[in-house]
């Protein structure tokens, strides 16, 4: 029911915002300028996490990360030359490289978030464009598990949770022409605590849940406005 709810709120955000856009569009908006689709790709830092339960409240469990990617795509409306609002979604993906007391592991952590963007962009000469942002949405956490081991116990599945998640940016773009601009951005993400159904053969079912994630992005984007 969890899952449920976070994923009508997400698409009630959507319909929301995207309705707002097409009034301003249909009404003129005086300085609107129109729709545009922005596409990124790039390493992305995740930070290391506690296990906080397993079977029941747990400490001194760490979840380390290898270095993983993200690419990101968002549709959004330009209201005037210094903001903007959007709708971003895409995949952030991370290998497993340890977790506490496990000798071999073989799992990877996934996160598709949708969130909704408000962009401030500052022209300035040269085509050149920095701009700052803030986001807020929920996101989807998949665990994927081959070999892991945690206090002892032997797991491996799948499983997703939906978790609240915010996110600052910054970043700047260079504008060919009046369409066309490419770009370098940051970004930080921040979810809520994931939890993910897991089944032992020795301990049957129960509750495995991570700590709040945190995720750090530089990627090179593209930009297209209609």
């Amino acid at each position: 029911m969890r899952k449920g709810i976070g994923t009508a709120v997400g698409l009630g955000m959507m319909a929301g915002l995207l309705s707002s856009m097409s009034a301003q569009a249909d009404n003129g908006g005086g300085v609107a300028q129109g729709f545009y689709f922005r596409g990124g790709i790039g390493p992305e830092v995740a930070q290391r996490t506690d296990v906080n339960e397993f079977f029941g409240p747990v400490s001194g469990i760490r979840v380390k990360y290898d270095p993983g990617f993200r690419i990101s795509a968002a549709a959004g409306y330009m209201f005037c030359n210094y903001f903007s609002a959007e709708l971003e979604s895409g995949v952030l993906y991370n290998s497993i490289k340890s977790i506490t007391g496990s000798p071999d592991t073989d799992a990877s952590l996934s996160n598709v978030p949708m969130l909704v963007n408000a962009v401030f962009h500052f022209p300035l000469e040269r085509n050149f464009t920095p701009y700052i942002g803030f986001g807020a949405g929920a996101t989807t956490s998949v665990l994927d598990i081959n070999r892991a081991t945690i206090n002892g116990t032997r797991l491996n599945g799948n499983d997703s949770d939906v978790e609240w998640a915010v996110q600052g940016f910054a970043g700047f773009r260079y504008e060919f022409n009046d369409r066309m601009a490419v770009g370098f951005g940051y970004k930080f993400l921040a979810t809520g605590e994931p939890s993910w159904d897991v089944f032992s053969f020795s301990s049957g079912g129960g509750q495995l849940r991570f700590d709040n994630a945190r995720t750090h992005s530089f990627q090179a984007e593209f930009t297209m406005k209609f």
